[in-house]
């Protein structure tokens, strides 16, 4: 007769990591089953809300061993009715306590499996039409001046520009491929992005670039030259080709990266306090105003508006591309900029009313998600919203 092992008892080996492989997959399938997985995350809900709302969050550790304790001992009652899950933006310590008590495990099954139904507004959400979330929007501009819409055309060629031939490969992604045409002739092509859009090019030397909501990149469509430069306004994320005798350039606002063969991202938006390069692998220079600074994998070169350069290093890189992997991810932000975010990727005008809390919050959720559903992760820390999807408007109030 097989041996039955409990939920309470696998999470607390997993936690203590002495689960056999066996062990960890039937934990896994215990955790798939849908009823089981929902009247977990009612518990752990639950548990949420009742840490939240409690004004002592100074005694983190014996926080932590409260909530493992009552989650292993408080095993959900098979006739509760399963809830569709919702993830929840918490306050960094409640995040990390969570995470701690293996709770973390049961949120990755959750955003791998999301419901086909999306979970229904919070009564804290006044929604006139619920807003959708950015895609693969983007214009081309030509070196004539002529503009392509890309979403508005189908894949295939669409000509040649310069010695290279210019292909809309899928939904999201255009490629620049050189050909035996005349190099001496420099053409330059733009892609730019709009509120709520998002592209991806293949450069003439093999560069890729990911183009986040409301950015722009300027480039040659082939590189003749003893370097290799573009310009990018906005996010963009990049894979450099590597070629040493050929630097790559990038050039943002008044600053410029150089670099060899690497992946690293820019984030350089007007109205956000810093312009933020994070390196993920190989090496940059990051050079403003007789400064420049070396990065190594895993810091990130921080220009402020004082054009004094911070260095900050250990930079949790997961989140810093999560836009780029299909993720919307915020650790330890205020609410102002969670909200800047969503302004780029749903295009929509935000407004506050009354006093805005200055409480930093914690979370992720697929970028996929609907506005409503991103707004669903607040409901604990009881802020309130109106959306006004048909005049691209909402208000954030207390």
């Amino acid at each position: 007769m097989e041996n039955k092992i409990d939920l309470p008892y696998l999470l607390q080996g997993h936690r203590a990591g002495t689960l056999s492989d066996a062990e960890k997959l039937q934990l896994f399938h215990m955790l798939e089953d849908r009823d089981t997985l929902s009247r977990w995350e009612s518990l752990i809900e639950k548990v949420y809300e009742d840490a939240s709302s409690s004004s002592a969050t100074t005694n983190q550790d014996a926080n932590l061993e409260e909530m493992i304790q009552y989650i292993l001992h408080h095993p959900a009652e098979s006739g509760t009715p399963a809830p569709t899950p919702v993830r929840r933006l918490l306050p960094p310590w409640l995040k990390y306590a969570a995470a701690a008590a293996v709770i973390s495990l049961v949120a990755s099954i959750y955003l791998l499996r999301r419901p086909a139904v999306p979970p229904p507004a919070s009564k804290d959400i006044s929604i006139k039409n619920d807003v959708l979330p950015g895609g693969n929007h983007a214009v081309l501009t030509l070196a004539n001046g002529k503009q392509i819409i890309l979403d508005s055309i189908g894949s295939g060629s669409l000509g040649m520009q310069g010695s290279a031939r210019v292909t809309k490969i899928d939904a999201g992604s255009l490629s620049y491929q050189s050909t035996t045409g005349d190099p001496s002739k420099v053409f330059y092509n733009a892609i730019a992005t709009p509120a709520g859009g998002q592209y991806q090019v293949t450069l003439a030397d093999g560069t890729v670039v990911w183009l986040n909501a409301l950015s722009s990149l300027k480039f040659p469509t082939s590189f003749n030259g003893r370097e290799r430069s573009v310009e990018v306004t906005g996010e963009a994320y990049f894979e450099v080709a590597k070629d040493p005798s050929r630097p790559f350039i990038v050039h943002v606002n008044d600053a410029a990266v150089e670099v060899y063969g690497t992946h690293f991202d820019i984030m350089a938006y007007h109205n956000e306090g810093a312009l933020e390069t994070t390196l993920l692998e190989g090496s940059i220079r990051f050079r403003n105003a007789g400064k420049d600074v070396l990065l190594k994998p895993g810091q990130q070169s921080r220009l402020l508006p004082d054009k004094q350069i911070q260095l900050l290093n250990d930079v949790n890189l997961d989140q810093v591309v999560a836009w780029k992997n299909g993720m919307q991810s915020f650790n330890s932000a205020d609410i102002l900029t969670i909200m800047r975010q969503v302004e780029r990727w749903y295009d929509i005008q935000v407004e506050y009313k009354g006093n805005i809390t200055a409480r930093k919050f914690s979370g992720d959720i697929p970028r996929e998600a609907k506005l409503s559903e991103l707004l669903n992760m607040f409901k604990v820390n009881k802020i309130h919203f109106e959306i006004d999807a048909a005049h691209k408007k909402m208000i954030v109030m207390p």
